[in-house]
């Protein structure tokens, strides 16, 4: 997969940097607190998603299936979104992130949780931003995501900063460790806790935001439900 982003620096200047990954891997129970994760993994078990072989868990997925659209097309009412970081890297291993949503399926997550993110193209950003810019205040970056559901008003999803998921070097050990050196990779950061319980959204809406360098990055996209037939 290629990609050839737009960067803002923290200078305010933007420049294309050309990314490509052979592989892509969403990144799950990445939260900087796992005893808190663990617990999570307990309360999903009581719904009936499978408990994950490891903690953190890499749902390898495929990596081409990674865009900037503001449509996402689903099968079913069964899918939501949830608020992550999204990282590719450029020809001299430099990392770069934007906002991105893991959308999942919900239903299907009861089967196979590998399965479930597969079902969904991924939406990320069209802006990016240097790691290098930001590693000094990486901890007070905020992410937010906003939901619609059919027939209501938008309403916050989740809310919280980068210092609940897992630092990045910590992230790219794990997605190298499994990889075993195959190739090159980007990765899903993994996600916040919600601010109330699942839902399945008419449109999802997400913001990276950096209080230091007074700067976000938004995307919003709407969910297309498709038959689901047998």
């Amino acid at each position: 997969m290629k990609l050839t982003g737009i960067v803002a620096r923290s200078n305010g200047t933007l420049e294309k940097v050309d990314f490509t990954w052979q592989y892509c891997v969403a990144i799950g129970y990445a939260g900087r607190d796992q005893a808190s994760v663990i617990a999570h993994v307990e309360e999903l078990k009581a719904i009936g998603v499978p408990a994950p072989e490891t903690v953190p868990s890499m749902y390898w997925l495929d990596p081409t299936r990674v865009s900037s659209n503001t449509e996402l097309q689903v099968v079913g009412n069964g899918c939501s979104g949830e608020v992550e970081f999204f990282a590719a890297f450029d020809a001299a291993g430099k990392m770069y992130f934007t906002i991105a949503s893991d959308h999942t399926d919900r239903h299907l997550e009861t089967v196979s949780v590998s399965k479930a993110k597969q079902a969904c193209s991924k939406i990320i950003g069209n802006l990016f931003w240097c790691y290098d810019d930001v590693k000094d205040h990486w901890d007070g970056i905020l992410l937010r995501s906003w939901i619609t559901e059919p027939g209501q008003a938008e309403r916050i999803y989740q809310d919280g900063s980068l210092a609940k998921i897992l630092v990045p070097e910590e992230l790219i050990r794990l997605a190298k460790e499994d990889l075993k050196g195959k190739g090159t990779f980007s990765f899903f950061s993994g996600t916040l806790p919600l601010a109330g319980k699942i839902a399945y959204q008419g449109s999802f809406r997400m913001e990276l935001s950096d209080p230091a360098l007074k700067r976000t990055i938004q995307h919003k996209y709407d969910v297309i439900e498709l038959p689901d037939r047998n």
